[in-house]
């Protein structure tokens, strides 16, 4: 009985040694929600939980599948404890928009403005529309290849469409056709000449823009200021699209478009400690992380506040005030 009261006592004793160990001395296990398995979100994801585990030993993390309309629901129900969002999906999902049912107000953001994406608007060279005021304001009939419904894309058009007081089928009304399908399809409408325009978005270059450009000329039309301003409260930024992008693209001046990158969103109990090591272990190796993935090679520490859709987390604003990127 002796020996059996001493062993509890050890065990207890050393619970109570662990339990007074630093949050930091302690091993935690987190699971990652990214994007489908073998794509680009997948992967960034992956490289940056090995910089982390190089960085911080005791922080272990999983990546497992996910896609950017789930991963807010996901992180908010607590299902993953991190996982990549769109700006503007985190903002519909914090707001409780379509296509999200209720507020997901849980939802903070440890980092954004990674991997960037640039919407691509685009005609054929000939066309005698040059604008979005043309096009959405004046409603000037067009056909336009665009993503399937309930899309990150389509969602995003939406909203463009918002700025102009009218909507897709507003449009369709008006006499506009939308064609809607993958990449691929949108490529291939164009070039078949069954479109007349495009509305994608892509990283640069896009590989679908460079296919539909090879077989019929086009160009880039600029973001009206009105779409912008209407698109930055989803935390969509202003970006442009280089001049010489597409070869085979009419334009020789750079394009105004909108861009949005991915953001690393958890839930707000996430404790600030924790928070805070996370954004400093990929952060203040950001040249690592700028090599996991092309996308993420204009990374820098000072993108990490912006366009994340949902508030960023107290840990994280802790670590960008250290650095002098937050006041």
């Amino acid at each position: 009985r002796m020996k059996r009261s001493l062993g509890v006592f050890a065990v207890v004793c050393s619970f109570i040694a662990f339990a007074a160990l630093p949050l930091q001395a302690q091993q935690v296990t987190l699971t990652w929600t990214a994007g489908g398995a073998g794509g680009g979100w997948y992967s960034i994801a992956g490289g940056i939980a090995t910089i982390i585990k190089e960085a911080d030993a005791n922080i272990v993390i999983k990546v497992i599948p996910g896609g950017g309309l789930q991963n807010p629901a996901v992180v908010a129900s607590k299902g993953a404890e991190i996982g990549w969002g769109l700006p503007f999906l985190n903002a519909a999902a914090y707001k409780g928009m379509a296509p999200f049912e209720k507020p997901l107000e849980e939802l903070r953001a440890l980092a954004g403005g990674m991997s960037m994406n640039y919407f691509h608007f685009y005609v054929d060279a000939a066309s005698p529309l040059n604008s979005m005021d043309e096009i959405f304001g004046q409603k000037k009939k067009v056909r336009l290849a665009i993503s399937q419904a309930g899309s990150s894309d389509t969602w995003v058009l939406e909203r463009v469409l918002d700025s102009y007081k009218t909507s897709i089928p507003d449009l369709e009304k008006a006499g506009f056709t939308f064609l809607r399908g993958n990449y691929a399809f949108q490529a291939n409408q164009f070039k078949d000449q069954n479109a007349d325009g495009v509305f994608t978005f892509l990283a640069l270059p896009g590989a679908a823009v460079t296919e539909a450009s090879v077989g019929r000329k086009l160009k880039l039309i600029d973001f009206s200021a009105g779409a912008l301003k209407h698109l930055e409260q989803y935390g969509i930024t202003p970006g442009k699209i280089p001049a010489g992008t597409y070869e085979k693209a009419a334009n020789t001046k750079d394009v105004v478009t909108a861009a949005a990158g991915s953001v690393i969103t958890v839930h707000k109990d996430m404790s600030d400690e924790l928070a805070y090591r996370l954004t400093k272990a990929f952060n203040d190796n950001f040249e690592k992380a700028r090599k996991v993935h092309s996308s993420m090679e204009p990374y820098e520490i000072k993108d990490g506040p912006t366009g994340c859709g949902v508030p960023l987390h107290p840990g994280a604003i802790k670590y960008y005030k250290e650095k002098g990127f937050l006041k």
